[in-house]
């Protein structure tokens, strides 16, 4: 039986409902508006005294532990799936993977540094954050130096170039990189071949011939689908949609939202059958709730190949960063062990992709306000059937550029391009236009 709704409540869903067939031309017409705010910029700093030796807390770090054993992924690529976890806001990198070994850390953060014995010990150069206690032991691929060769400082100008997959400036698109590998990888009868959950209509699904959607939650699925006769206005308003989806064309665009209509209507039924499993046990965060649909819907095998889910969480740590960050690291990793468990149940842990994005790093240098500001290289994960441990080059701490921050040493387009090749089998020239190369020796 479906609760019912009140008419007040009736109007609230019409707006969701218009909002719902906007998705797909937000995903169609994205790039075409105007180009994002430029670059903010960073102050200078000037190079404080070395102090490392008073500084550096004694060592009580047992020694680094074998890397976990690469898990083999399933043969076939066309069985492979992908989850994206987006870290908005600029993920710090270096708090996130510690270069605990390296004594200008401990120089450069006076107010922030991680200390040395409690650094989950990788190897004996670095180790993840103290919170990331589950991915620890189950092992994860670290990119390092990820970013752009050109960067910019701007929240919006790197969001933008991350969602379309150009690392540099003034080259938008009309389709976002997750868009274009939909259209690579994806059935076109599936009602959706990725997924954007909890953000809006992110630009990074935008595609041109792959169904690809954006939903709150999966409870969006009761907007448009499963009325009971016990609740005549959310029926009235499902008919209502329905109808338009079935209505007249007059236009390419008002094809197109019908279009969008009909699919998210069929994605809504898809969404009500969804079986909850033996599931692990989630955190009630936007992450943890987006995994978790994430998980259903690849155990349901109804075309969903991508899945897209912004943390909703604000990694913008200017201040206070150590008292912020590891509630951002434990979300990070109580979510993705909850998954991983999830999917093994499920059957699917060798055909399970997870990477991190976010859109820059921070400051290597920490500010007055134990805080970090807009930086540039950040670190990457990637979870899953991979060789767990360091890959790429690790930024140099004391060559930096010339607002003090770190030199990335991987494209970002060179990290997509590790994905698209070694992990969906599709050449980066079809989803890339930068001609990056992939990664080597990331996947088992």
């Amino acid at each position: 039986m479906s609760a019912p709704i009140s008419r007040r409540e009736l109007l609230k869903w019409a707006s969701a409902g218009a909002g719902a067939a906007a998705v797909g031309v937000g995903t169609y017409a994205v790039g075409r508006g105007g180009r994002p705010e430029p670059a903010g910029v960073l102050a200078d700093v000037s190079e404080a005294p070395s102090n490392t030796e008073a500084r550096r807390p004694q060592s009580t770090t047992a020694a680094p532990q074998p890397a976990p054993a690469a898990v083999p992924a399933v043969a076939d690529p066309g069985q492979r799936l992908l989850v994206v976890v987006e870290m908005a806001g600029g993920n710090d990198g270096t708090s996130m993977v510690v270069p605990y070994a390296d004594g200008a850390y401990y120089d450069l953060r006076r107010s922030t540094a991680i200390a040395e014995s409690d650094v989950l010990t990788v190897d004996d150069q670095v180790g993840l954050h103290p919170s990331l206690v589950n991915l620890h032991q189950r092992g994860a691929a670290i990119v390092q130096g990820v970013g752009s060769f050109e960067s910019d400082l701007s929240h919006f100008e790197m969001l933008a170039r991350w969602w379309a997959g150009t690392p540099g400036p003034g080259a938008l698109r009309d389709t976002g990189f997750l868009g274009r590998l939909a259209d690579a990888i994806g059935d076109p009868a599936a009602a959706a071949v990725a997924l954007s959950v909890g953000s809006g209509a992110s630009p990074a699904i935008a595609s041109r011939a792959a169904a690809t959607l954006a939903i709150p939650s999966a409870d969006a699925a009761g907007y448009l689908a499963g009325a009971g006769d016990d609740d005549p206005f959310r029926q009235l308003f499902q008919a209502g949609v329905a109808e338009f989806g079935r209505g007249v064309s007059w236009s390419d665009l008002d094809q197109r939202l019908r279009d969008v209509t009909n699919r998210s209507i069929s994605f809504s039924q898809v969404l009500q059958a969804l079986d909850d499993g033996e599931q692990a046990s989630y955190p009630g965060s936007q992450l943890g709730n987006g995994l978790r649909l994430a998980a259903q819907l690849f155990a349901a095998d109804q075309g969903v190949r991508i899945v897209h889910v912004p943390m909703g969480a604000d990694f913008d740590t200017h201040d206070d960063h150590n008292g912020r960050y590891p509630g951002l690291m434990d979300d990070l990793d109580a979510s993705i062990a909850a998954f991983m468990d999830d999917i093994e149940q499920r059957g699917l842990s060798d055909r399970v992709l997870v990477m991190t994005t976010s859109e820059f790093g921070r400051t290597i240098r920490d500010n007055d306000s134990a805080g970090l500001d807009h930086g540039t290289a950040s670190t990457a994960l990637l979870i899953g059937p991979v060789v767990p441990g360091r890959h790429g080059e690790a930024p140099s701490l004391t060559d930096r550029d010339d607002n003090d921050n770190l030199r990335a040493t991987l494209g970002l387009d060179a990290y997509y391009a590790t994905v698209a090749e070694g992990w969906f089998g599709v050449p980066a020239s079809e989803v890339l236009d930068t001609g990056p190369t992939p990664l080597p020796g990331v996947f088992a």
